[in-house]
């Protein structure tokens, strides 16, 4: 008999197993059923707190990732020191992100949020869009400091800090042992370093 949904179950959890199940069988594998069945739960059950099914189930996971993220550059901001401090600490948290969410890569690139859910799509490019713009102003007071150069602009700066974690995202994304996250992430940090010091 499956257990009741109480309010130890959040959408978080759910958001959790969600993933977890991503990582295991692929998004395709991501129906209300299986996720249902990942927390024990009946399908009928899951959708008294889910009735949108599969979209609801893709909300919670960019509520999760929102609230990690917004952690993250929140902490990064209020971290004492240089811009580059602040960027290395949003960086690290966004790595451990990674190595806990291995398959968040492959649920956010999928059809199913870009093209299934337009709803989520705009809302996934309204987060991005905020938080480029708090990670550009760090790298923006770097460059003003003049720990930053200041020929590139603060945007493209941020480009390319995105993708020294998200490669390594998609590549552990499609199996945990393709690539050391951690060993990865130190050696591109180094080579963004190099990259952006004047």
């Amino acid at each position: 008999m499956a257990k009741r949904m109480t309010t130890t179950i959040r959408r978080e959890q759910i958001a959790e197993a969600a993933l977890a199940l991503v990582a295991e069988q692929g998004v395709g594998a991501l129906t209300a059923r299986n996720v249902a069945r990942s927390v024990g739960l009946t399908p009928p059950a899951l959708y008294r707190h889910f009735s949108g099914g599969k979209a609801d189930i893709l909300a919670s996971v960019l509520d999760l990732l929102d609230d990690v993220k917004t952690k993250a550059i929140g902490m990064a901001i209020k971290e004492p020191g240089s811009a580059l401090t602040k960027l290395r600490r949003c960086y690290d948290l966004h790595v451990s992100v990674i190595q806990r969410y291995r398959a968040l890569p492959n649920l956010l690139l999928s059809d199913s949020l870009w093209i299934e859910e337009p709803h989520l799509r705009e809302r996934l490019q309204s987060d991005h869009m905020l938080h480029q713009a708090q990670v550009s102003a760090i790298i923006r007071q770097g460059q003003e400091d003049g720990e930053i150069r200041r020929d590139i602009d603060a945007d493209q700066i941020f480009i390319q800090f995105l993708g020294q974690f998200l490669t390594i995202a998609i590549l552990f994304s499609r199996r945990g042992d393709m690539i050391d996250p951690k060993t990865q992430a130190e050696a591109n940090w180094k080579m963004f370093l190099r990259a952006v010091s004047p």
